[in-house]
């Protein structure tokens, strides 16, 4: 067993998509602190490099819906570095549409994003893992969506909850060289939040829908994603953590007064 405050990821190379902004920088400075070689895929390069504690974020130009992109990134990641230990599958999103109107192309490229391209780069990803010694580990950035009704998002729930089945399956399909994991995220409050929620005191009153009385940051979920890929959860695969801060209080209570 290590101890906690042991935990470190000095030689270990972390892929991160989508690390360049929201949830996905605050993971990359986590793991940029903890002495890991950190690369980033976005499609467009930071405005300045991504640093913590001295270490900086090696950025490479990728597109993760196009096979090409993913290819040509991958080939600079192996010319740069002699293995990965983890590919967290970040990048996602969407904007709410009324499923009724938005266009099967709309609902295409939403699934795309949050479906097929964390499957076929984790299957890209996995081929090298698979020829390393060492166990690897994959982590799959869910949503609440995944797990409850979410109005102008069904596309992307029913996405975000495809890619915990997809977790689970390749759990035990790439067992035991890899470990694949999954978290599902609450609501955590990033740079685009006020542009979502349209205000801070619109961000506050939502927070106070959450037990825990705050939305989540960044580094809860970079939390996460340490526990994840470090050696206290060297027996956990399949997994899906709810990282919500107990999720939203049960709309009853508001008319009811149970006893």
């Amino acid at each position: 067993m290590v101890p906690v405050n042991n935990i470190n990821f000095k030689n270990k190379t972390i892929l991160i998509t989508g690390g360049t902004k929201g949830i996905g920088i605050g993971i990359t400075k986590s793991f940029l602190k903890l002495d890991a070689n950190v690369i980033v895929l976005a499609r467009n390069k930071p405005s300045r490099n991504i640093q913590s504690k001295g270490n900086a974020a090696f950025f490479v130009e990728c597109d993760i819906r196009d096979l090409d992109s993913i290819a040509k990134a991958l080939k600079i990641i192996q010319t740069r570095y002699k293995k990965l230990d983890v590919l967290i599958n970040n990048a996602g999103g969407a904007p709410l549409a009324d499923s009724i109107s938005a266009s099967p192309k709309f609902h295409q490229a939403i699934i795309d994003l949050n479906l097929m391209a964390p499957l076929n780069l984790s299957q890209k990803v996995a081929k090298v893992m698979m020829r390393q010694k060492s166990i690897s580990n994959i982590i799959n950035i869910s949503s609440v969506t995944a797990t409850r009704p979410t109005p102008g998002s069904a596309a992307y729930g029913a996405a975000k909850g495809a890619l915990v089945n997809l977790t689970k399956t390749l759990a035990v399909e790439w067992a035991p060289k890899i470990k694949v994991n999954s978290i599902i995220v609450g609501y955590i409050e990033t740079e685009n939040s006020i542009v979502h929620y349209g205000s801070k005191s619109e961000i506050n009153k939502v927070a106070k829908t959450i037990p825990l009385q705050r939305m989540g940051k960044p580094q809860d979920i970079a939390n996460a994603c340490i526990f994840f890929a470090s050696p206290l959860a060297e027996w956990i695969t399949g997994a899906a953590l709810e990282v919500h801060g107990g999720g939203e209080t049960p709309s009853y209570l508001d008319v009811a007064k149970p006893k």
